[in-house]
């Protein structure tokens, strides 16, 4: 298995400093002040790219926006939007060539139902399909990460729609989400979703909320479900999604590693 620690601009340079070539670094995020305007998506994207090019030894993943985006929508003025966003977020994988792009399934309540899945599966696809191969000639591979959704049917619908085309993408599972938000335990998914689950994010919590504390800190049973994250999805990243700085995240990426 890799290792990869998530670092934000706060927090960038000291992870960078603080861990060997053989970690990843995953530049976080879109998510929430980097999407305000215009000049807040530009000074991030520039911050990521100069911080990328002073390191040509390290591997990178890179998590993109994720808020408000739906892979599938009926209004033609939406899917504009989402457009523009994803192409914003492909201009950037173009000068960092990360490993892993990590988006969010953003899968609506309605269609997170086996018997729906599919059907909402094959319109992602359709959405997806000619960013899927543009990400191919950089090399990277695109993640969709659980967020909300009460069970994995969605991601498997979803990974099995990239897989019978082979297009390079596949799952991030979230652990602490899969806690939070899911009445379906973290090794339920695990154990539904397997080999097709490329990315983790790793961090805990009570499953009161989605704290994002170092392993340890709260109720998941991490060991028990590392021996089961390594025989199922032996080749997958374990990315340290911690925002309590860069000690808890060092701490939880010690934790992870000592205990595999």
């Amino acid at each position: 298995m890799e290792f990869s620690v998530c670092a934000y601009p706060e927090t960038a340079q000291a992870l960078a400093d603080r861990t060997g070539a053989e970690v990843a670094l995953e530049l976080q995020s879109f998510g929430l002040k980097g999407v305000k305007s215009a000049q807040a998506w530009a000074e991030r994207a520039e911050f990521y790219r100069a911080f990328a090019k002073a390191r040509l030894d390290r591997r990178f993943h890179l998590h993109g926006p994720f808020l408000d985006l739906p892979w599938w929508t009926y209004d033609h003025l939406v899917e504009d939007v989402v457009r523009r966003r994803v192409s914003d977020t492909l201009e950037l994988c173009a000068d960092i060539r990360p490993a892993h792009l990590v988006m969010h399934l953003n899968c609506p309540d309605y269609f997170c139902r086996p018997w729906r899945a599919a059907r909402w599966a094959g319109q992602v696809l359709e959405f997806w399909r000619p960013y899927l191969v543009r990400l191919a000639e950089m090399g990277a591979h695109a993640v969709f990460e659980n967020t909300s959704e009460p069970d994995p049917s969605a991601a498997l619908a979803l990974a099995e729609a990239f897989a019978a085309e082979r297009l390079p993408a596949s799952i991030c599972l979230d652990i602490g989400h899969a806690h939070a938000f899911s009445p379906t335990p973290p090794m339920d998914w695990v154990r539904e979703l397997k080999h097709r689950i490329a990315h983790y994010h790793i961090h805990d919590n009570d499953k009161a909320d989605d704290w994002h504390r170092a392993p340890g800190q709260g109720t998941i049973d991490f060991a028990s479900l590392l021996p089961e994250i390594a025989r199922l999805s032996p080749e997958a990243t374990l990315s340290m999604e911690i925002e309590t700085g860069a000690e808890e995240t060092l701490r939880g990426l010690e934790f992870i590693r000592s205990r595999l």
